[in-house]
C-alpha cells in the first residue's frame, strides 16, 4: 500500500521525516492553543522514531522499540510514567512488554525531570524526593507553640 503519494515508512530517513514532522505539527497545535490532545500524537511520533531506530539496529524488536520510544516521548511531556506504560502496553496488546515500557518511561521521567516543555507543565515534587533522598535525614518539624 503506497497511498496517494507513494510515501512509505520503509527506510530510516522516511521514519525520521514522519517522526520529526509529527513533532513539529504538535508544537504548532499546542502553541496555537488548539484544544485537542497531544498524548496520542506523541505516541505516533515516538512510534515513527522508534521504527527509525530499528533500521539503525536491525536486531531490535520493532514492537519494543516503537513502544518504548513512544513512552519515552510521552512521559517527557506529561510526567505520567505508570499511566503511559499501562496505556501503551494494553492498547497495543503487548502486555509482556510492560517491564521494558515502564523502564523507558522511568528513564525518561528522571532524564527530563527539570525540563518544562509546555508552559502549563507542573513540576513533580516527588522526583526531588526520590533523587535526593538520604537515609539519615529527618524532616524538620516545627516546635509546638
Amino acid at each position: 500500500t503506497t497511498g496517494l503519494i507513494g510515501f512509505e515508512m520503509d527506510s530510516c530517513l522516511n521514519c525520521l521525516i514522519v517522526g520529526f514532522s509529527k513533532l513539529v505539527a504538535i508544537s504548532f497545535t499546542v502553541a496555537g492553543g488548539y484544544r485537542g490532545g497531544f498524548i496520542f500524537p506523541f505516541f505516533a511520533a515516538g512510534a515513527a522514531l522508534g521504527r527509525a531506530l530499528c533500521f539503525v539496529f536491525p536486531t531490535l524488536s520493532p514492537v519494543i522499540a516503537t513502544l518504548c520510544f513512544a513512552a519515552g516521548i510521552n512521559v517527557a511531556i506529561t510526567r505520567t510514567a505508570l499511566a503511559t506504560s499501562l496505556i501503551l502496553s494494553f492498547l497495543s496488546g503487548e502486555q509482556f512488554a510492560l517491564p521494558a515500557i515502564l523502564a523507558a518511561s522511568i528513564v525518561s521521567l528522571f532524564a527530563t525531570g527539570y525540563v518544562p516543555f509546555i508552559k502549563s507543565q507542573l513540576a513533580r515534587s516527588d522526583i526531588d524526593f526520590s533523587l535526593y533522598y538520604q537515609r539519615n535525614r529527618h524532616p524538620k518539624v516545627p516546635a509546638p507553640a
